[in-house]
């Protein structure tokens, strides 16, 4: 079964260490989740939303966008596990 948004969401918190009851930025996150999809997808040329890596990679795409929000952070490239999981998916 497909996770919904909100299962994307709480597992995101989760990883954040953000508390569920708080809401304060849910939109910001929802958006830090459908860019990590888009990003892999577009990445891979196709869905990959059947792949079991999926799921982890997009809370880890989102997670760093997150944490590295703000006019004042740059990354110049996403940290090499993830780099590696994402070269992997797209073969």
């Amino acid at each position: 079964m497909a996770d919904t948004a909100t299962d994307l969401l709480n597992e995101l918190k989760d990883s954040l260490h953000v508390p569920l009851d708080v809401t304060d930025d849910d939109s910001l996150l929802t958006d830090y989740i459908y860019s990590a999809k888009a990003y892999l997808n577009n990445a891979c040329n196709k869905d990959m939303s059947l792949d079991d890596r999926y799921k982890f990679i997009v809370i880890e795409l989102a997670t760093l966008y997150y944490q590295n929000r703000g006019v004042l952070t740059t990354v110049k490239d996403f940290p090499y596990s993830l780099r590696v999981l994402i070269n992997q998916i797209k073969i």
